[in-house]
Parts: C-alpha cells; structure tokens; sequence
C-alpha cells in the first residue's frame, strides 16, 4: 500500500511539472538592452512608444495625428536617409473616387524604403492611428494608441534602425498606413497604388488588440505552403494553423486583408491578451508590456533578413502553392509544420490503426456492450450539460458586467472574467474526470478514438488546420489502448508520459489562447475542446495514475 501511494503521489508531481512545462509554449522573451546595437530591442521601442502615445491620434485628430507622422518621418530619416521617406497623400476626392467613401480629411500614409539591389522586396506595415470612437460594446475609446498599434509602429522603426546598414538583396518597405481604425483606408489605398505594389513581393502586417502575452501569428495568405515555410525563420514562433483556419472564416479585418486580397502572399501578427486596454483610454504608455513587443520583434526580423538575404524571394510566383500547411507551436521555440498531403497520409494511416486496433480487441474481446448501453449515453449526457453550463456561465458573467453577450466578444473586465474562468473550467475537468474514472478507461479511449478520428476526416477535408488536434489525440488514443499489451511497467509508463505530455502541450495553450480571442463568450467553445481531448487525455492520465496500483482500469 505504502509503494502505490509513494507511486500515486509521485505521478501527481510528474503531472504538476508538466502542467507547469505548458507554460513555457507562450514564453515570452525578455527585452535586449538598448545599447545592443545588433538586435532588436524592445527597451528602444518602447522609447518610440513614449513619443507616439502622449495624447490620443485618432483619424479625427488631425493635429495630434499630425505630430505622430511627423515623428515617424523624423525617424525614418535618422534611420533609412530622407531620400527614402516620402508622405504619401491620398486627397478627399482621390478617395471618393478609389474607394467611393465620403471622408472628411485627406488620408496620409508614411512609406519608408531601405534600398536593396532590386526594387521588390519586403512590405512592413502599420497603422499609426489610434482609436477615437466606440465601434463595439464595453470600448470607451480615446486610445493613446500605445499598444494598437504603438506596438506595430515602434517594432518597425526599431526594426529600421537595426537594419539600416544591412546593404540586403531585396529592399525593404516600411508603410505607416493611416485611418485603419475607421476603415482600413491607408492599407486600401496603399493595395491599389501600382507604383508601390509592382514591387512588393511579401507582406508582414504588424497589430495588438491586446497587452501582454505572445505575438501570434494569426493569420497567413491562402495557400500558405511557402509562406510557412519562410516563418519558420522565426525565432520564439507561437502560431496554430488551427487558429489560422478559424480567423478565415470569420468577418475580421485587419491592414493585411487588403493586401491579400490583391493576392500577395504574407502573415499578420498581433497579441491578444489584455482586452481592458484595447480600444480604451487605457492603452497607454504606462500599461505596456515589454516582453510582448520583443516577441514581436524577434519574430519579424529573422524573417526578414532571410527574405532580404536571398533574391529567390522576389522572384515571380516564388510564394504561389497549391496548398496549405498544418503547422503549431508544441514548445517555446519548437514548430511542427506538415503539408495538407502529409495531413491526408496521416489520415490514412490514422484509420488502418484504429482498424486494426479494434479488430484486435473485438478478437480479444475487449469490447463491451456497455460501451452502447451505459458509457456512450451516460458520456452524452454530461458532456451536454458541461456545454451548456458553458453557454451559462457566459452569460452570468455578462450579465453581472453588464454587457450585451456574443460568442466571439464578450467584453468584461479582466478582474471580473479570467480567475472564475479558470475556477469554471478546472471544475468542468474535475468534473469530467471523476465520471471517467468510473468508467472503463479503454471503453472512453474507444469512444474518444472513434469521435478525434471522425473529426480529423471532417477537418482534413473541409478545414485542414484544426486537423491536427483531433489527429494527435486519434493516434495517443491508440498508443493508450496499446499499452495494455506491454508488461514492463517503466516503458509503459515512459510512454504514457510522452502521450500525456503531449497532449497537454497542445491543449493547454490553445484553450488559453482561444480564451483572449474569443473572450469570456466563447467558454462554451472551450468546454467543448476539453470535452473532446478530455476523452483520450484524462483517461492516459487515470491509466498512469493506476500503474503503481493492482486494479488497473483496462
């Protein structure tokens, strides 16, 4: 008895330090000192940041919008000379024309270009406006801009001082798009400027919506194959094809979607934690967070000094694919990437194993009728009620912060949202852990295989990048069910880890990441997400749990 506990209590602090390795896929770096010339150093960004968020900059303050760009051009001029600075402005009239919009001041966009050996090149892009009016519920507006998009601004000017003695191959552009908060018009008119876009082969749009925390890449080009393949350049990368694949489908739009949608090839990055200050009074230069412009920073320029190292980059239809990568983040630093025919292949190989598997355990009479009568409804039920709870939950807390409710943005203060939404969902896991341990382990195993491989053929097909949570938890699955036929406990064990750990890897930091995109509206959908790996995660867990004891679950 005394050797189970030692066991128990010992897989409980295995737990814990992978639990506490999960948050290390969302690391963050610490900011390079200033007087690092060679590197890209939030400390001077954030000087940038000082300047440009003293008072709000809205498209509707023309005078203190005025100040912005005139400091933007100042930098732009130590950095890249002013013979590669030009103000770029688009009259009233010219916009009516182009766009057929009625606005009330000339839009005026700040391009700067350090030369390469060709013309085309790299586009970097930014807005420099900040916020001034109350689009959605719970904004205040009359931002300081410091974060949207002080942070984008200031990366690309640091990003400008670093590499303006880089003699690249490839020129660089840098855009500070204005009126993006009020229409995206800078980057509109900027995507139809022919002068401009005949040598742009690349585009990198840099936002926050958020404070603090990584800077993901959220959103690529269609077709990413190549693309990808250039961001794995990136130093520190935090990206989900799952996330990705989402955000294409949802009516969001930030400066890179006019360039897309010219066709150029490219990825958009933003952080997402931190929605008090977004579009607020409150995002301002004393709630920065240093750490999130480094991440930002570090991932930016390794991609483009590659781009600017090579000239194949700029060649005609370089980046043009026929198809899409699957690719996310498993640690910090580490990204896994495959191509939507490997996703297939994996498919394939996916299906013959759970063949195989369940022909060897209907042989061996593994399966139990129980699994129809009693498992698979009783599983039903509460995975419903833990959904709704979900959908409950939400809506309590949007109801006591007074807010309207909406599944993708529900605004309510950090202080009011995040700890009971932590306390909910560990409550849902306990929850849902305590009826799987009652449960034969490979009985839910059975079930959790059939519904990931069901969900890996339907996103394969129809949403390729969110493939590939369901086919890690199909494939753990098996090895679970597996591990029954292997009698040394330490490679059991060793490979009942790995499975766990994995899996956790995954799951944690996507349910967090979902958690800052979606707001507390979209708990539901994270219920969900736990519903589903839970039934191949926890019962891994449960069978290690019950390896140093003599009535394992089977």
């Amino acid at each position: 008895m005394k050797k189970i506990l030692m066991a128990k209590k010992f897989f409980i602090l295995e737990l814990f330090i992978m639990l506490l390795l999960t948050t290390f896929v969302l690391y963050t770096p610490k900011a390079v000192d200033s007087k690092v010339e060679t590197k890209f150093s939030a400390v001077r960004a954030q000087a940038h940041i000082k300047e440009i968020s003293k008072e709000p900059h809205s498209y509707y303050d023309q005078a203190e919008l005025a100040n912005v760009r005139s400091y933007i051009i100042d930098t732009l001029n130590t950095n890249l000379g002013a013979s590669n600075v030009s103000e770029v402005r688009y009259e009233k009239e010219f916009v009516k024309q182009e766009l057929n919009e009625l606005v009330p001041y000339d839009i005026v966009n700040v391009l700067g270009k350090l030369p390469g050996k060709s013309d085309k090149g790299i586009l970097l892009v930014a807005h420099y406006d900040s916020r001034d009016h109350v689009g959605r519920y719970g904004e205040l507006g009359r931002s300081y801009g410091a974060m949207d998009d002080g942070y984008g601004v200031s990366s690309m000017l640091e990003l400008s001082y670093i590499l303006k003695d880089l003699n690249p191959e490839n020129s660089i552009y840098f855009l500070f798009t204005d009126a993006e908060e009020v229409g995206l018009y800078g980057a509109k008119l900027a995507a139809t400027d022919n002068t401009l876009m005949d040598n742009v082969r690349f585009v990198i749009n840099l936002e926050s919506r958020g404070r603090y925390g990584p800077s993901y890449m959220f959103e690529t080009s269609k077709n990413n194959h190549k693309v990808i393949d250039l961001y794995k350049k990136a130093k520190l990368p935090v990206t989900y094809s799952m996330a990705t694949a989402v955000y294409s489908v949802m009516p969001n739009f930030t400066d890179f979607s006019p360039f897309i949608d010219q066709g150029l090839p490219g990825i958009n990055f933003a952080t997402l934690a931190g929605l008090d200050n977004y579009h607020s009074p409150l995002d301002s230069y004393e709630n920065i967070n240093i750490s999130s412009i480094q991440h930002m920073g570090v991932q930016v320029e390794p991609v483009v000094r590659e781009f600017t190292s090579n000239s194949k980059y700029v060649e005609d239809n370089y980046f043009v694919s026929n198809s899409d990568q699957v690719f996310f983040t498993i640690f910090a630093g580490v990204l896994i990437s495959y191509s939507n025919t490997v996703a297939i292949v994996l498919l394939i190989v996916a299906i013959i194993f759970t063949i195989l598997l369940f022909t060897v355990l209907a042989l061996d009479k593994g399966f139990s009728i129980n699994i129809v009568k009693s498992t698979l409804p009783k599983g039903l039920l509460l995975s419903l009620t833990l959904i709704i709870s979900g959908y409950i939950f939400s809506n309590i807390i949007a109801f006591i912060g007074k807010v309207p409710f909406n599944i993708t943005y529900t605004r309510v203060l950090s202080s009011l949202s995040d700890i009971p939404s932590l306390i909910f969902l560990v409550v849902i896991v306990l929850i849902y852990t305590v009826y799987i341990s009652k449960s034969k382990l490979n009985d839910i195993l059975t079930i959790g295989i059939t519904l990931n491989l069901l969900l890996t053929l339907i996103t394969t097909i129809f949403l390729p990048g969110a493939s590939f949570l369901f086919l890690t938890a199909t494939m753990f699955g098996i090895i679970g069910i597996s591990m029954d036929k292997i009698s040394n406990k330490i490679t059991k064990k060793a490979i009942l880890l790995f499975s766990i750990l994995f899996q956790l890897l995954i799951i944690i930091p996507l349910l967090y990441s979902f958690y800052h995109a979606l707001t507390i509206g979209g708990i539901m959908v994270l219920v969900i997400l736990i519903v589903i790996n839970g039934l191949v995660t926890i019962p891994l867990v449960l069978k290690n749990l019950n390896l140093g004891g003599e009535n394992e679950r089977k």
